[in-house]
């Protein structure tokens, strides 16, 4: 009887455990494919500015973060097919997952791209021009256009500081001309910390991402900042940098303390727990949907209505 008991039980437990199995194994395959789809990073897009309307305080508008979100697919996607050859030794599942689809992602790109541009100028005409400063930027960042001038994408420092200026300003100026509000002083501190605070979180997010592709930068001779300053001190001088967000906490006020705290201590641990080591699809879930953790996490424990 009591082998019986033993038995259904050991059974019970070997079933829950194929279970969890199986459903570990599942979302590594959905994070994975959100990953290399751009689908996570146009997420990124959406609540990150979500984000700039909370840390600016201003009324939500749900289509200016799509069309974000859009814009975001859509330039991200165009930027994987132009880094083909790069992938296929710092990202093979990325290159595996564009094999054969190039066409459709270019399409995908290009009706993401009219689509958030529609959605922007019904909207508000004059966040068209915001809307397209990633796309502008990618032009410059991702194709040679002359023989003899380098992508930005191949100049360390520049590379990082332009993705990080384009979301920062897309994310922060994008609710503040789609949302028709006044302009005074205390509003233009505020959107200045925010455009800070996002410049700064981006630049060393991108930065984390050169470290883990450190080996296939080598190898193509990409010279990125892990490449010529080394893992420690790239490491130190984005501690530093993330160190320099905490006077931001002194201009913050009220409930905008506490998300400014959680998004740099986020940065702390993003900073001296990822390294060249770190799994591309964990690191870029981790990255890439910070924003979404931070926005459902606030909203979870109703710190904001």
């Amino acid at each position: 009887m009591l082998e019986e008991i033993y038995l259904q039980e050991r059974m019970q437990f070997v079933s829950i455990e194929a279970f969890c199995r199986i459903l570990l194994q599942g979302l590594e395959r959905l994070f994975n494919f959100l990953t290399v789809s751009s689908l996570l990073i146009a997420l990124t897009g959406f609540f990150q500015t979500l984000g700039g309307y909370i840390l600016l305080d201003i009324p939500i508008n749900h289509g200016i973060c799509f069309a974000v979100f859009l814009m975001t697919f859509s330039v991200y996607s165009a930027n994987k097919l132009t880094d083909i050859e790069e992938d296929a030794i710092n990202r093979p599942d990325r290159a595996d997952f564009l094999e054969g689809r190039e066409e459709v992602i270019l399409f995908l790109s290009i009706y993401a791209f009219v689509i958030s541009a529609l959605i922007t100028y019904a909207s508000e005409h004059i966040a068209i021009i915001i809307l397209f400063i990633p796309f502008i930027a990618n032009c410059f960042y991702s194709i040679r256009l002359h023989p003899r001038l380098p992508r930005l994408k191949d100049i360390p420092f520049v590379k990082n500081i332009v993705v990080g200026l384009s979301w920062a300003l897309v994310c922060t100026l994008m609710p503040l001309c789609a949302s028709n509000t006044d302009i005074d002083s205390d509003l233009i501190i505020s959107s200045a910390s925010v455009i800070y605070l996002m410049l700064i979180k981006d630049f060393i997010n991108s930065t984390l991402c050169d470290v883990k592709d450190m080996s296939g930068d080598l190898e193509n001779g990409v010279q990125t900042i892990p490449v010529l300053l080394g893992i420690k001190k790239t490491r130190q001088i984005l501690l530093a940098l993330n160190s320099s967000l905490l006077p931001l906490l002194i201009l913050a006020r009220g409930k905008i303390i506490i998300i400014f705290s959680l998004l740099i201590l986020t940065e702390y641990l993003f900073i001296i727990g990822f390294g060249e080591s770190s799994k591309p699809a964990v690191l870029e879930s981790f990255i890439d949907g910070e924003w979404l953790i931070t926005c459902l996490l606030l909203y979870g424990t109703r710190l904001l209505g």
